[in-house]
């Protein structure tokens, strides 16, 4: 054991916050590309903070040069070794607080001088990581400006020495403060810091193994207390963990261990966009890879609207059997809350995160309308512009028009078209004949489209009847395409989605061979279940083949709302003619609440839902005059994969409903932005 043990001390000096690097730096070589993984909080009420993983030291170092550069601090830092060498996770804060420094790669006896030397200067260290890279032990350590406190620090104790120093220290009013478990030569071993502080009652365990941890921490929490650190560390081939418990303070926190590189990344995002931030990351190798423990808490949310917002979501999909949900909302133009719930993938007992990307159906209608409008505000075509035959925007691509079913057709324009009056081609089998977008299933668009024309008449003369039609937002794709000379899909990406910021925007396969990268998995549930994977879902693309996350589709809402929060991707012009109602009554003579791509109503709230086997879908933007202060202006979305059929005796979950109670449910909305 090498004790470092310091009385009462107060510095007498003022330094500024430096980086020192210790030599003889464990082993490491450059990882691959994608090795760094990274999140950031952009904006909040609370300091934005940045987590890294993955790097080796000189990486380490460049991102502490540079979030230092940036008015950040060190908040925690854990080496760990990932193939022979050594690797770094770390977080940084944009915060206040006393002169500080930091080192990493120390061994035994550098971090020992290292200690001896900053207490001379008026340091002490706050956080301590041991870590083991090829059998040897390194150090990671953070110090902080003395400021009088009476402070202890021992390492390299084995696990009776550590606790023969904890007795002895907490014997003496000192509090531990900072645990690390580690080996060195194989040999379990453990550094420690303790201070003559007050706070809060405290409990401290070492040497759990992942069960006993996992049982403690229910044990704690069950009884008013809350992790506030944990080690996570190797001995021959057994993860072990220690911990330290405080009397909780009501701070919703979130807790995980035993997770890979690549879970670690998405449990911080995920938790990112719950508005939770990193407290502390453990990393230690498990034998074979790399593994990580996190602590994180909720300085955004109250635990009473975190607990609404979760049994809502969970007493609805419980009610109806839904396997998974994932869904996004916006405050002001800001993304505020973000969460993945049940299942992507019952095979594997898969749960949905924010990265899962789910087919939206007819969602992809108000999509298909913004790009149509860029075409208009840019002066390609016009509401009044025809569609087929001669001099038309299509022209004669689909057939002749001496050889169309009901020369009527010869009269339907982009607005018909965009409010479903085109005249025909619906999806309720008015005309004697099914969607067309479900039938013939082995033709092109090209080929549907023309064999349509050909054999399918109108029910009514264009513009006179509002009769929802998939058949015609797949026109309006081919527009875009004949227009632009561009995939649809392709158009989209560059004129709608990627200046939203929105990249998971996909057009979905027909088959679950054919599911995407994250995409979940779809179930159709209920005796007599059709196959979600039995539908043309590529053919689909402009009135229901797109494939997005919630927080994605919200992105491009935010972007159309009419708002100023958020600079819009169409003029006020255009907005407002995209959401302005259709006059053409419906079959029984009534108005609708349909647009163009949108439902509208009175305050006016747009929306737009989406149903496919498998697949619900909802997105909706409020008008600003919602809310306590009437100055709220919402945009949520939510999808499922799954949903249940006819009589099946369960019923599908109300999307719609679900989504009023969480918004109408939470006290107090944070002022962060996720996006």
């Amino acid at each position: 054991m090498s004790p470092l043990k310091t009385q009462s001390f107060l510095a007498a000096l003022s330094l500024l916050a430096a980086s020192f690097v210790g030599c003889g730096a464990p082993p490491e070589e450059a990882p691959a590309a994608d090795a760094t993984a990274t999140s950031q909080a952009l904006v909040g009420p609370y300091d934005p903070w940045v987590a890294r993983h993955a790097l080796t030291s000189a990486q380490y170092q460049t991102e502490f040069d540079t979030w230092e550069g940036q008015g950040y601090r060190l908040s925690y830092v854990s080496g760990y070794e990932d193939g022979g060498s050594a690797r770094y996770a770390a977080i940084w804060e944009q915060t206040s607080g006393p002169s500080w420094r930091a080192s990493h790669g120390l061994t035994s006896a550098q971090y020992q001088t290292a200690v001896v030397n900053q207490k001379a200067q008026g340091y002490r260290p706050v956080m301590v990581n041991g870590y083991s890279v090829g059998g040897v032990a390194y150090f990671a350590v953070i110090f902080h400006a003395d400021n009088g406190v009476a402070w202890v620090a021992r390492h390299d104790m084995t696990s009776a020495q550590y606790q023969t120093e904890f007795n002895n220290w907490t014997g003496q009013g000192y509090r531990l403060v900072h645990v690390s478990g580690y080996t060195s030569g194989g040999a379990e071993r453990y550094a420690a810091l303790w201070d003559k502080t007050s706070g809060p009652s405290s409990r401290a365990y070492h040497g759990m193994t992942s069960a006993r941890y996992q049982s403690t921490f229910t044990t704690n929490a069950s009884q008013g207390y809350e992790l506030a650190q944990v080690s996570s560390y190797n001995v021959g081939g057994t993860d072990l963990y220690a911990a330290i418990f405080h009397a909780s303070s009501g701070t919703p926190s979130a807790a995980r261990h035993g997770l890979s590189s690549a879970g670690y990344q998405q449990a911080v995002m995920d938790l990112k966009y719950q508005g939770y931030r990193p407290v502390m990351v453990a990393a230690h190798n498990n034998g074979s890879a790399p593994e990580f423990a996190m602590l994180w808490r909720n300085l955004t949310f109250s635990a009473a609207d975190l607990e609404h917002i979760n049994s809502t979501v969970q007493a609805a999909m419980s009610n109806t059997n839904t396997v998974g949900l994932s869904l996004a909302i916006t405050r002001r133009g800001r993304l505020v809350f973000a969460k993945g719930y049940g299942l992507a993938d019952k095979s594997n007992n898969t749960p949905v995160n924010s990265s899962h990307r789910f087919r939206v159906a007819s969602v992809s209608k108000p999509m298909t309308s913004i790009g149509i409008m860029r075409l208009i505000e840019s002066g390609q075509i016009q509401l009044t512009d025809r569609v087929f035959g001669r001099g038309a925007l299509l022209g004669e691509l689909y057939g002749a028009q001496g050889t169309y079913a009901d020369s009527r057709v010869l009269n339907i324009t982009v607005q018909q078209l965009l409010e479903h009056t085109a005249g025909g081609w619906d999806n309720d089998g008015g005309d004697g004949s099914g969607d067309p977008m479900f039938m013939n299933t082995a033709m092109n668009h090209a080929q549907l489209i023309q064999w349509v024309l050909q054999n399918v008449p109108l029910e009514f003369a264009p513009g006179t009847r509002y009769q929802y039609s998939n058949f015609g937002y797949s026109v309006l794709g081919r527009i875009i395409e004949r227009v632009t000379g561009l995939p649809y899909d392709t158009y989209m990406r560059n004129t709608v989605f990627t200046p939203s910021g929105a990249t998971s925007f996909a057009v979905g396969g027909d088959t679950l061979s054919a599911r995407l990268p994250n995409e979940v998995v779809y179930y159709q549930q209920g005796a007599g279940a059709s196959n979600p994977y039995g539908m043309p879902v590529r053919r689909m693309d402009a009135h229901g083949g797109w494939v997005v996350t919630p927080i994605d589709a919200v992105r491009v809402a935010v972007r159309a709302d009419g708002f100023a929060t958020v600079p819009d991707l169409l003029n006020a012009t255009s907005i407002a003619t995209m959401t302005t109602r259709t006059t053409a009554l419906d079959n029984g003579g009534n108005a609708v609440n349909y647009a163009k791509g949108w439902s509208v109503n009175s305050l006016p709230n747009w929306w737009h839902n989406g149903y496919v086997p498998g697949t619900l879908a909802l997105l909706v933007r409020t008008d600003d005059r919602y809310g306590p202060s009437n100055t709220d202006a919402f945009t949520w979305s939510a999808m499922t994969n799954s949903d249940n059929t006819s009589g099946s005796g369960t019923p599908d979950i109300n999307l719609d409903s679900l989504m009023w109670n969480v918004v109408n449910g939470v006290s107090a909305w944070p002022a962060h932005n996720l996006f």
